[in-house]
């Protein structure tokens, strides 16, 4: 027995270095695909998140004309939108699915009209929810500091 021992020693340090060597790969080659799974759903929810944003941001600006809000209304209602809520649904994070829901409902009572602050907020919790759902989970950044950029006078509706 003692004689087959440096063969088995000889033999069996080569077969464990291609054994380790072949989880490694396979180890390695399943991170990277995930890694590509994960960026190709990235980049989708990103798309996603714009198709949603586009038409609500031109009727929250100020300089966007009355048929160009006109027409972003009615882009609320086409079936390419309705297309994107649903893949927002099914991809986005349920803290950014609830804030969307939230203010989406906000829209149905025309709650824009009587209270314009509570909509807006509803708006400015989407958009960090986008932040956090693709960019910073751990922002310290409030609903407020969303549109601290495009309200010159926020303080109205901050209390700050």
């Amino acid at each position: 027995m003692t004689e087959y021992l440096p063969l088995i020693v000889g033999l069996g340090a080569p077969i464990l270095v291609v054994i380790g060597g072949l989880v490694s790969w396979f180890f390695k080659s399943r991170k990277e695909e995930l890694q590509a799974i994960e960026e190709r759903a990235l980049e989708r929810r990103i798309e996603t998140y714009n198709q949603i944003l586009h038409p609500i941001i031109v009727l929250f600006s100020s300089g966007a004309s009355q048929k160009e809000k006109d027409k972003a209304s009615a882009q609320i209602t086409t079936v390419e939108y309705l297309k994107a809520a649903f893949n927002l649904i099914a991809i986005g994070s349920d803290e950014m699915v609830n804030s969307y829901n939230n203010m989406m409902q906000s829209f149905y009572k025309n709650e824009a009209e009587t209270a314009p602050e509570l909509t807006l907020k509803k708006f400015a919790a989407v958009i960090l929810s986008i932040r956090k759902d693709v960019y910073n989970k751990n922002t310290k950044l409030k609903d407020w500091d969303m549109l601290k950029f495009m309200i010159t006078d926020i303080e109205k509706f901050t209390n700050e």
